[in-house]
């Protein structure tokens, strides 16, 4: 059981960016700018509480990577270890890669010139997990955060065989012939794990996970307010203009979302391409230029039928400009 608290809100005193960190990245923003809600804020400590992992499902520029690194920032744990899941990871990948081909050239090469052969701690590169309980073990030891991302992008066994290694929190390294590391549990990972609702992830897995999904509202005036945060927080060069085209390309975004044509809805990361595309090209204090819009409008449609509706709003949102 754990006692740590999560506010979800509110300055970091102790955290200081890098200089020139977040220039031109609205997928990095100041953790202390990002803002969790009541029910992500309750789900967050129940995940302590229980030490269970926190799986987080919601489109793609919903928060979900910032929430941990608020989380991590917030508990004064420095930066999440990460780990992107790809779709030829394995659950072994969490804890370490061995680079058994470079270790053969130079066990080779160290042979001929009758040397030692090289050490092979020097060939292992510890991962997101296995750094976190290396961690855990240190003197003195530390707690992380570990984020691992896009679960769902993961070959289909991967979440079941993640089980075992969130739980046991134990791994070893044959190659090195040292026996187990067993994390500490007083600093056992925190760990959050990520998904875009691409496929269904097993029963067996959910069950061993506190579960929260971040949703846009689906109250007009609540979801352009909510984006309005993101837009805000994220491109503040952006939100800064707020003049007629800056509302306009958010009434396009809202009216293709809602279309009931739609193939792909846009997400609040294509959202995000969509005003730093129109940014580079127009004032937002005039009218939506449709020659412009059209050029960036790639961002927001992703399919021949939803480029034709995407097409359709334009027209009527700038005709003058047509």
């Amino acid at each position: 059981m754990t006692h740590l608290r999560f506010k979800g809100s509110g300055p970091i005193p102790s955290y200081r960016p890098p200089a020139g960190r977040y220039s031109g990245r609205p997928d990095l923003i100041h953790p202390a700018e990002y803002e969790a809600g009541p029910d992500l804020v309750n789900a967050v400590n129940v995940a302590l509480t229980l030490g269970r992992p926190l799986l987080l499902t919601g489109e793609p520029g919903t928060g979900k990577t910032q929430l941990a690194r608020r989380l991590s920032h917030e508990l004064e744990l420095g930066e999440p270890l990460r780990f992107d899941a790809r779709s030829s990871s394995v659950a072994a990948d969490l804890f370490y890669q061995f680079d058994s081909v470079r270790h053969f050239a130079e066990s080779q090469l160290a042979a001929a010139r009758g040397l030692p052969s090289p050490d092979p701690s020097e060939f292992v590169r510890y991962r997101a997990l296995g750094t976190a309980i290396r961690n855990s073990l240190a003197i003195p030891p530390r707690r992380s955060v570990v984020l691992i991302d896009e679960i769902d992008k993961a070959p289909r066994d991967f979440p079941n065989d993640l089980l075992a290694a969130v739980e046991e929190l134990r791994f070893d390294v044959p190659e090195l012939q040292a026996g187990e590391l067993v994390a500490n549990p007083a600093h056992a990972p925190i760990i959050v794990i990520t998904s875009n609702s691409e496929k269904q992830l097993p029963e067996a897995f959910l069950r061993r996970c506190v579960y929260h999904h971040i949703e846009m509202p689906s109250d007009e005036a609540e979801a352009r307010a909510w984006i309005e945060r993101i837009l805000e927080r994220r491109l503040q060069a952006v939100h800064a203009g707020s003049g007629n085209a800056y509302g306009e390309a958010l009434k396009v975004f809202l009216d293709l979302r809602r279309n009931g044509r739609i193939e792909k809805k846009p997400s609040t990361s294509e959202l995000l391409d969509w005003m730093q595309a129109l940014a580079s090209r127009i004032d937002w204090n005039g009218p939506l230029p449709l020659e412009d819009a059209r050029a960036c409008i790639g961002t927001l449609a992703k399919t021949s039928g939803d480029l034709a509706l995407a097409l359709g709003l334009l027209s009527k949102v700038a005709p003058s400009a047509g």
